[in-house]
């Protein structure tokens, strides 16, 4: 559930949250959990070893840190198609694998633990129950805590490290008989937490990114133009108003609509109090025409409270 909620939150800077993309999210999970639960079984039945399995998850991780790495090209590669193929593209060419991969667990774990006919349904019905209450853990995870306090490559690297961890634990403690993989465990554990610790830097030719982050709101960036008299509020890529710092007003038309419409339920406004994204450029419409405000800004890089 981790992986599904992040991968359309990376996605949607490129190629927005229309139903496309949660529509193609849900559709490649569903496609990925299908093959992986069939592949698991077939193994499972082939060999009860645990070792593939974490060999397997191991893979899983370092899937999920290269998928940090090629999201943006290969979102933009998939933008040469129409939406709805782009993003079919996109999601399973990121997102199939690891899904997959993940997936074989529950066969696996269900084949290795059941130790005679007579108590596969119990066993079965212990397995699938977990795994069910770790989706919703997951899924409140990511939703509470990952998405609005962390940037979304933060995020998918410690899902990765998460599964680094449980690799390496099997192979430090209950299987000894190879290094190497505790020594890939190692490399990647390592790799992730450089990873994790450098942000991407951004250039723009006439621009100047003055704040860049994750919020309940999606991706949140303030471009401010080189010469200091135009600043941009975009979320997830998509520019949602603009700010003369020069002037203190929004040059963006529907903003002053906004005003204007709020001004047609209440002609005679005194008192305005705004709560939201970017509302503080809204705002100074009614500060112009002698209104008392009262403004609480979410992002003060836009308009300071």
């Amino acid at each position: 559930m981790i992986v599904e909620i992040l991968g359309a939150k990376m996605l949607s800077p490129y190629v927005n949250l229309s139903h496309f993309v949660w529509t193609t999210q849900i559709a490649i999970t569903l496609v990925a959990l299908a093959c992986g639960y069939y592949v698991g079984g077939r193994l499972a039945d082939r060999s009860q070893n645990p070792g593939g399995l974490y060999r397997a998850l191991l893979a899983a991780a370092g899937y999920l840190v290269l998928t940090v790495r090629i999201c943006e090209p290969v979102a933009y590669w998939c933008l040469n198609f129409k939406l709805a193929v782009g993003s079919l593209l996109a999601s399973a060419i990121l997102f199939f694998v690891p899904l997959a991969v993940l997936a074989m667990t529950g066969p696996f774990l269900i084949r290795v633990v059941t130790s005679s006919v007579d108590g596969v349904g119990s066993t079965a019905g212990t397995l699938i129950a977990i795994g069910t209450l770790g989706s919703f853990a997951g899924t409140i995870c990511s939703g509470y805590l990952m998405l609005p306090l962390l940037p979304n490559s933060v995020s998918m690297y410690l899902t990765a490290a998460a599964l680094t961890l449980i690799s390496a634990g099997y192979f430090a403690f209950f299987n000894r008989q190879s290094h190497a993989p505790l020594a890939t465990a190692a490399a990647l554990g390592l790799g992730i937490a450089l990873l994790a610790g450098r942000a991407p830097a951004r250039h723009y030719a006439d621009f100047i990114e003055r704040f860049r982050g994750n919020s309940h709101f999606g991706d949140l960036q303030v471009l401010e133009r080189r010469d200091g008299n135009l600043r941009l509020l975009s979320n997830d890529n998509l520019i949602q108003n603009t700010y003369d710092p020069i002037r203190k007003q929004s040059v963006s038309t529907f903003t002053h609509m906004l005003a204007g419409l709020a001004r047609a339920y209440t002609t005679n406004v005194n008192d305005v109090l705004c709560i939201g994204l970017g509302v503080g450029i809204v705002l100074m419409e009614f500060v112009c025409r002698g209104a008392r405000v009262n403004v609480v800004e979410i992002n003060p890089t836009v308009v300071p409270n």
